[in-house]
C-alpha cells in the first residue's frame, strides 16, 4: 500500500511539473517578439588583439554592431544602419 502512494505521489508531483513547463513555454512564445525571415543575429567577423581581448561584428537585419570583448565586458563601439549607408552612397554617387 505504501508503495502504490508513493508511485502515486511522484506522478502527480512530474504531472504537476510538466503542466508547468508547459504554461511556462505558452508565456514564453506569446511574450518574445516574432522574429523575422533575415534578421537573425549572426557573427559577421571577429579579430583577436590578444589572448584575452577582441572585436566581433555582428548583424541583426540592417544592423551592424561593433563590439568589444574583454574578460566579462562587452562594450558596444559603434552601431550601424546598413540601409542608411547605402542610401548615402548612392545619393554621392548621383552627386557626382
Amino acid at each position: 500500500m505504501m508503495m502504490g502512494q508513493s508511485i502515486a505521489a511522484l506522478a502527480l508531483v512530474l504531472a504537476i511539473f510538466a503542466g508547468l513547463v508547459w504554461v511556462l513555454k505558452r508565456l514564453q512564445q506569446q511574450h518574445l517578439p516574432k522574429r523575422h525571415k533575415g534578421e537573425a543575429m549572426r557573427v559577421v567577423q571577429r579579430l583577436s588583439l590578444d589572448s584575452q581581448h577582441s572585436v566581433v561584428e555582428i548583424s541583426r537585419g540592417d544592423k551592424h554592431y561593433i563590439l568589444g570583448l574583454s574578460n566579462g565586458h562587452i562594450k558596444l563601439i559603434e552601431k550601424v544602419d546598413v540601409s542608411k549607408e547605402v542610401r548615402l552612397e548612392s545619393e554621392t554617387k548621383k552627386d557626382v
